[in-house]
């Protein structure tokens, strides 16, 4: 084998909560959290010592700023190996959209490479390389739908989501996480989300429950900031979502349809004022 593709899948929160700050400076969090259809890919090719990184997507770091290269790097040292290697990106998740595209393409990175240089690393062990690279990372080697505690190094695996057809929209607005957490820091958490009750009504597929008991702590922030983030969450509700969600720490809204024709008619219709906005389904 000397060519690998690997898909590096969107994440979203059902909900996020953040529940404080540790002695280390990280926030401990409590997210459920799923992924979603809305992939980028990543194709390896094996050389002899070159290692190059493309990308489908002009503007975008190509060095150890672009978290493949770094996962890359990492894994690297973890295994004693200096190896080429020629990647290309293709980029369909938006960038700084709280989707953590850049996580799942390094969380991509790992696997690939892991099976292309026939290193025989652990799950466990790939987890362990991807916790140093980003929070993100060790869910998005695990994907599916899975609580996530800690600073995202806790995954616990729930039943899988059932299939629902996703419309997500970002506005034209970019959110620095470190700018989230620093507004969150001075603010006061007036509600939380019932992350249970988000748990028990999946299971029951109970979307009434869902939509009450689901939240993101961020929202309230970056809405009051960008008005758009509310103004995308009621449109889609009005239109028929059945549960609607800010993901991540913005300014990306997810809306939830059992249809399909229904998601599709949304989409359509908020395609026609937002250029980042897309179909896609539970994964």
């Amino acid at each position: 084998m000397d060519k690998i593709i690997v898909k590096a899948r969107a994440k979203v929160n059902l909900s996020l909560d953040v529940l404080g700050t540790r002695e280390d400076g990280y926030h401990e969090m409590q997210m459920v959290n799923h992924s979603i259809e809305l992939h980028d890919t990543l194709t390896f090719e094996a050389c002899d010592e070159e290692v190059n990184l493309t990308s489908n997507i002009k503007g975008i770091p190509l060095d150890e700023k672009n978290l493949v290269i770094k996962a890359m790097r990492k894994l690297q040292t973890y295994a004693d190996i200096d190896k080429g290697i020629k990647i290309h990106l293709v980029k369909r998740i938006p960038y700084k959209a709280g989707l953590a595209g850049g996580s799942s393409d390094a969380a991509a990175t790992l696997k690939g490479l892991n099976t292309l240089w026939h290193l025989g690393l652990t799950r466990q062990e790939l987890l362990e390389i991807g916790a140093a690279i980003g929070a993100d990372v060790p869910y998005c080697l695990m994907g599916g739908t899975a609580l996530v505690e800690g600073i995202g190094e806790k995954i616990i695996p729930l039943p899988p989501i059932k299939k629902l057809y996703v419309v997500v929209v970002k506005p034209n607005v970019n959110i620095s996480t470190p700018w989230a957490f620093r507004a969150l820091d001075h603010h006061v958490i007036q509600k939380r989300p019932d992350i249970p009750g988000v748990i028990r009504s999946l299971e029951a597929e109970d979307y009434t429950e869902l939509r009450q008991a689901m939240g993101n702590v961020f929202e309230p922030l970056v809405a009051a900031k960008f008005l758009e983030v509310n103004d995308i969450k009621h449109g889609l509700l009005d239109h028929g979502a059945a549960a609607s969600i800010m993901t991540g720490s913005g300014p990306t809204v997810i809306g939830y349809f059992p249809l399909k024709a229904e998601a599709w008619n949304v989409w359509k219709m908020f395609s026609k004022k937002y250029r980042m906005c897309f179909l896609s389904e539970t994964y």
